[in-house]
């Protein structure tokens, strides 16, 4: 007896595929759990597969969360540009203004991963060090290039120091909101216009 084809969904996926939906589940769980505290066996159990097969496609848990922490900066990355055609896109004051509206909205959503993310850079972790100076320096070249601003040593400085700040203020407001949050935002865009006036 020929047994019938699969059916939807029940197709062999290809390893690609496979990487993609796995990276994806952890991705779905950061909001609840930091990626150095995702656990394999409940990857694995949502993705309908062994344990043992997840690490045939992630050689090691290490190189799975990095392929996870890797894909939630590029996220972040996606989410603080504007979309093509909104009314920030370009540069400027709303463009400036947008993105840090959504980097606080980022971190309000995102708390644990995010102070897992910067606190495994800052412990010395390489592969979430190298994701975040990746990500850091991607945001400044962006930072100089929506503000209008020549892309030069000290300007770099001044950027990356307030990106310092903004992370470290808007992760103590998330914890414990000490403002309204039009008043964080109009604090970090005052910081911002006074190191980099134009």
């Amino acid at each position: 007896m020929t047994p019938a084809p699969p059916g939807p969904g029940r197709g062999r996926r290809s390893a690609d595929d496979r990487r993609a939906q796995l990276v994806q589940i952890g991705l779905e769980l950061l909001p609840t759990t930091p990626v150095q505290e995702l656990t394999i066996d409940e990857v694995a159990r949502r993705a309908g597969i062994s344990r043992s097969l997840l690490f045939h496609y992630f050689p090691s848990k290490r190189d799975y969360y990095a392929a996870v922490t890797r894909a939630a900066a590029e996220l972040l990355w996606t989410h603080l540009l504007p979309r093509p055609g909104a009314p920030d896109e370009g540069t400027g004051a709303a463009t400036v203004d947008g993105m840090l509206d959504r980097y606080v909205g980022w971190v309000e959503t995102f708390r644990e991963t995010h102070l897992a993310f910067v606190r495994g850079a800052a412990g010395g972790d390489p592969w979430v060090a190298e994701v975040y100076e990746e990500t850091r320096r991607r945001l400044v070249e962006v930072g100089l290039r929506t503000l209008g601003l020549p892309d030069d040593a000290r300007r770099r400085q001044l950027v990356l120091a307030f990106f310092a700040f903004t992370e470290d203020l808007v992760a103590q407001w998330v914890l414990e909101p000490t403002m309204p949050r039009a008043e964080l935002l109009a604090l970090l865009r005052d910081v911002l216009d006074r190191l980099l006036p134009r």
